[in-house]
């Protein structure tokens, strides 16, 4: 999946709304709701024809890892347990719902083929992680008052919902959490019904609670975009790699220095790695190489890709094409190339750069094709590497 393959898909996710206008005037500004036809359906699939068979089918994994909230339950939440088949699941969740509990099911990105594509469209774009829950409720369930630490992307799958939103700007706050400051209370709000294919966008904060005005089902796609917190983070980084002083132990008395409050000369080390960084970050090309290295090592940290079976026997005649659901990032120094994937790296020698940018940004080819000066043993040898990896696939599979 290259970048321009990504941005369709996610401009499929939210039309009619123009993708330019999501990225420019909405995205960690302001909340926005998409109810027009346009999309509809689409959206409304992203968990298949029939998204209770397809979560049900799943119990295996989902069962002892169940999530679930309620504005006012019934009474206490069900005991989480493994289980032997889908009937036994069906009734689990029967008994959330009938305590007045919405079910939250965790780590969903893979239970259909149209989301997982979203999820992946979504970190091709952003370079960061993207994740995926499912929230089943039963007619009459409250959600509490609440924000998350991550933008939302709402696709409501079956059945309705009634949110109030906060108009009140979001702070966009922190992952940590500090000192509680109590319930959380919306005073201005808007009131948005949600029906299938209708989608929700939310900045990370916002606050919001929801209503199940019928059985329903929607999915939440969580992620943060690069903040400049990380961007100075991946600078950090970079410059570590460079100055010494940045990688030695300041810590070895840090609990007793806590404790009394008083941390010696660990304040005259940080000015001095913070002088150090200014300096850096005003030499040319500095910025960009730490935001490409950050960009190598977060695909590289993606969830890993299910590589599909090597052939018998590949050959040079073999017909091969890139995974629709990899994603990659090319970077590198002088002697070797990162070829980072979700899941991992390759790393080549500076020899194999023509074979592996025509591999990257090649959508099918014969194994033959690869260009540069190697030989068709190595040709091979890349190929079943990257097939092993995931990366590619054997064309018509």
């Amino acid at each position: 999946m290259n970048l321009d393959q990504a941005e369709k898909i996610v401009t499929q996710l939210l039309a009619p709304l123009p993708l330019g206008r999501f990225l420019d005037e909405i995205l960690g500004k302001t909340f926005f709701f998409v109810g027009d036809a346009a999309g509809r359906d689409w959206r409304a699939a992203l968990l298949g024809g029939d998204p209770e068979d397809a979560i049900l089918a799943d119990y295996a994994r989902l069962a002892p890892h169940l999530g679930s909230h309620a504005a006012a339950p019934t009474g206490p939440i069900p005991t989480l347990e493994a289980l032997g088949d889908a009937t036994a699941f069906k009734a689990k969740i029967d008994a959330f719902h009938a305590r007045g509990y919405t079910v939250r099911l965790p780590a969903m990105r893979a239970i259909n083929p149209a989301l997982e594509t979203v999820v992946r469209a979504l970190e091709a774009m952003f370079l960061v992680p993207v994740g995926a829950e499912v929230f089943w409720s039963r007619g009459g369930a409250r959600a509490p008052a609440h924000h998350d630490d991550f933008d939302l992307i709402v696709a409501q799958i079956k059945g309705t919902k009634r949110w109030y939103i906060s108009t009140d700007r979001s702070e966009l706050p922190n992952v940590w959490r500090g000192i509680p400051e109590g319930e959380e209370t919306i005073e201005r709000f808007a009131v948005v019904d949600i029906a299938p294919g209708n989608l929700l966008y939310l900045p990370r904060g916002t606050k919001h609670c929801v209503d199940a005005t019928s059985d329903a089902i929607h999915v939440s796609i969580g992620f943060t975009p690069v903040t400049l917190r990380e961007a100075l983070i991946a600078c950090i980084d970079r410059l570590s790699d460079i100055e010494r002083p940045l990688r030695e132990s300041i810590g070895e008395r840090m609990a007793r220095q806590s404790e009394s409050g008083k941390f010696g000369n660990v304040p005259a080390h940080v000015r001095g790695g913070v002088a150090a960084l200014a300096h850096y970050c005003g030499m040319d090309g500095f910025v960009a190489d730490a935001l490409q290295q950050r960009a190598s090592q977060t695909v590289g940290k993606l969830d890993k890709l299910r590589p599909a079976m090597a052939p018998a026997r590949l050959t040079l005649a073999s017909r091969l094409r890139q995974n629709p659901l990899c994603i990659h990032h090319l970077s590198g120094n002088q002697t070797k190339i990162d070829f980072a994937y979700p899941g991992g790296h390759h790393y080549l020698h500076r020899g194999a750069e023509e074979a592996i940018s025509f591999v990257a940004r090649t959508q099918s080819f014969r194994a033959r094709d690869i260009p540069g000066a190697v030989g068709d043993e190595v040709r091979l040898a890349l190929a079943e590497r990257l097939l092993a990896s995931g990366i590619l696939e054997l064309e018509g599979e």
